[in-house]
């Protein structure tokens, strides 16, 4: 308990260090951009890296791989669906925030806290699934929409989603686990200390885009896109937690993720595609907000 409400405050304080240097002036809303740059470029590809150090594929736990994936292409599917008639940027923040999970950065900490060390390898084979999604995927399909164009192009996902660094990370790296080929430890140490200054950068800038005032238009659209993220989410948390046939503590991981926020990556990629700082800001903020009211009160209630 004690490492988890740590762990939340930690992030609170880092979104609370870029909210007072915006309110100072030390920095602008603008700034943003760079750090995106930055972490998008440097940072997040190097944690991704990194994290392939301890990685390892359990095939008796393949239903989580294909849970974290198959899942988000449905969340993809429901928010293209959903915006369907919406201007092009409105339709990005449905595709870009509807899928997608957080896994590393905020539900790793509650299953380190609560549950055995083998919680833990359900909850990274979770996040291969989900993280070609969060790293390049959704931001394709969101830049298609974007666009304008209501068809979607294999040609123009491809392109995209190969033109993004954390996905390239990530195939890159899965390509050479796969046959067996493993880099130094050196290596990924070294991956290690630079991807280490991701999360503060992403709550960082969190906090310089974050908006007090939202109008009430823009709170319409953050409120439809929480209740269909957080709606199908819970769905599919109560028929995992209750109609599959797993060991409890694999269900309540999965329930964990399933629960978990979108991917802070949606920030960079929501600024890359011209959304407003206040609906990204506002979105990021309350997902976390609702996911740990969430996690917290399905950990006491297990307990």
């Amino acid at each position: 308990m004690t490492t988890v409400l740590f762990k939340a405050l930690a992030f609170l304080i880092m979104i609370a260090l870029g909210f007072f240097f915006k309110a100072r002036g030390i920095l602008k809303p603008d700034d943003s951009q760079t750090l995106m740059k930055i972490i998008i470029n440097i940072t997040l590809p190097m944690a991704m890296i990194a994290g392939f150090q301890s990685f390892s594929l359990d095939l008796s736990l393949a239903f989580a791989i294909a849970l974290g994936f198959g899942f988000n292409v449905l969340l993809i599917a429901a928010g293209w669906i959903c915006s369907l008639r919406k201007e092009g940027r409105i339709r990005a923040l449905y595709l870009l925030n509807v899928p997608t999970y957080n896994i590393g950065n905020f539900v790793l900490p509650f299953i380190q806290g609560f549950f055995p060390g083998s919680a833990v390898l359900c909850l990274s084979m979770f996040d291969a699934g989900n993280n070609p999604i969060g790293a390049g995927i959704a931001y394709s399909i969101a830049s298609s929409a974007c666009g304008g164009s209501n068809r979607l192009s294999l040609r123009d996902i491809l392109r995209k989603l190969f033109h993004s660094p954390p996905f390239l990370a990530y195939f890159c790296m899965m390509v050479l686990y796969i046959p067996g080929i493993r880099l130094p430890d050196a290596f990924f140490d070294l991956c290690g200390m630079i991807g280490q200054a991701n999360c503060f950068l992403a709550m960082f800038t969190l906090g310089l885009i974050f908006e007090l005032h939202l109008p009430q238009g823009d709170a319409g659209t953050v409120l439809r896109i929480l209740l269909l993220r957080y709606g199908l989410c819970a769905l599919c948390a109560a028929a995992v937690f209750f109609l599959t046939p797993f060991d409890l503590i694999i269900r309540q991981t999965l329930v964990l993720c399933l629960l978990g926020p979108m991917t802070t990556l949606s920030v960079a990629y929501g600024l890359s595609l011209g959304c407003r700082h206040t609906l990204i800001a506002a979105l990021s903020s309350l997902s976390m907000l609702f996911s740990f009211v969430l996690s917290m009160g399905l950990l006491i209630f297990w307990a």
